[in-house]
């Protein structure tokens, strides 16, 4: 049961700026302390833009629909935001610029230049503006498909599942660096639901109804690879066991329930030290089960973190995403 450490330690996160480590941490504690507002208020600004902000809100007067501190933040966004102005200077007040200055600046921008080839360089990694890989039907998903693309082979398909509050665009960030990278076909649908989770049958048909609009028009492999976070995680099990020649691997992250009779393909399963307690002997016996059962599995458990993914984490799914594809 998630605890208030679990509220500090989000807490923590979100002033680092690690707000996508912090809200998987919310998730799971407003999950089951639904009407603590608190956790509410954090889990709101983890999200970036105001719309974001009011699903999180509309999401939380669904389940407290008497609260009036949910429905005056709710307010206060829906009020128009006025925009900053920025005073002129005073012409008595503005710096002379000296010869040294101009030196100085030179020099600097010499700097600048050969730092920003060196961001560029690590940005390689990070992920592009989704904006317009977002589709909306049949369903909400978010699809990237590598520059190199071309109808002469079939592509490798990799689904990315949220966990529960989330959205597409959560497994997009995740994943998109990786995707032109490795040279995969990158899906990431949006299952409908609240902070509380999804339905599975919900799930299937919204991932199915995605699959498919993507198999028209793209070469993708029929075997889907599947990647899934905490309620994603539950879910691709279930998936995989009522589908299973449609799943080449399944990469379980910090999943707080296990189910059995998914199919024989390599399974990865990673959770952090720091993650509810319960969850971490749910994962031990699922990995025990799974080992003793002749399964291809590897189990990690990440010390010092909690309840979100790591770049380790990233790293560990893609090392067993390679393997899948080789066989």
């Amino acid at each position: 049961m998630p605890s208030n450490n679990d509220l500090l330690t989000a807490d923590q996160l979100i002033k680092a700026g690690k707000y996508k480590e912090a809200r998987p941490i919310l998730e799971n504690f407003i999950k089951f302390h639904r009407d603590d507002m608190l956790a509410w208020q954090l889990y709101a600004e983890t999200w970036p833009t105001v719309e974001d902000r009011k699903r999180v809100w509309g999401y939380c007067l669904k389940v407290n629909p008497n609260n009036a501190e949910a429905r005056r933040a709710l307010s206060m966004l829906d009020a128009p935001q006025a925009p900053s102005r920025q005073l002129p200077t005073p012409a008595s007040r503005r710096p002379k610029i000296s010869w040294f200055f101009i030196l100085f600046a030179g020099t600097a921008f010499v700097f600048i230049f050969f730092l920003i080839r060196l961001v560029f360089s690590v940005l390689s990694l990070q992920p592009a503006d989704p904006s317009s890989y977002r589709h909306t039907s049949p369903v909400e998903y978010y699809l990237y498909v590598p520059k190199g693309y071309s109808d002469d082979r079939i592509w490798p398909l990799f689904v990315g599942i949220h966990g529960s509050g989330g959205s597409g665009l959560d497994c997009w960030n995740m994943w998109q660096p990786y995707a032109e990278k490795e040279g995969f076909v990158l899906l990431c649908p949006s299952i409908p639901g609240d902070a509380g989770g999804y339905y599975l049958d919900v799930g299937e048909r919204t991932v199915w109804s995605a699959v498919n609009a993507v198999q028209q028009d793209y070469l993708v492999s029929s075997r889907m690879f599947m990647a899934g976070f905490s309620a994603g995680a539950y879910f691709i099990q279930g998936f995989g066991a009522h589908y299973p020649n449609a799943v080449s691997g399944l990469a379980i992250l910090s999943t707080g329930y296990a189910t059995t009779g998914f199919p024989r393909v390599p399974v990865i399963l990673v959770i952090g030290g720091a993650d509810n307690p319960e969850s971490l002997q749910v994962n031990a016996a699922l990995a025990s089960y799974l080992s003793q059962n002749g399964y291809d599995v590897e189990y990690h458990i990440l010390q010092g973190v909690g309840h979100w993914a790591t770049n380790e984490t990233k790293e560990l799914v893609i090392e067993l995403f390679r393997k899948t594809i080789t066989k």
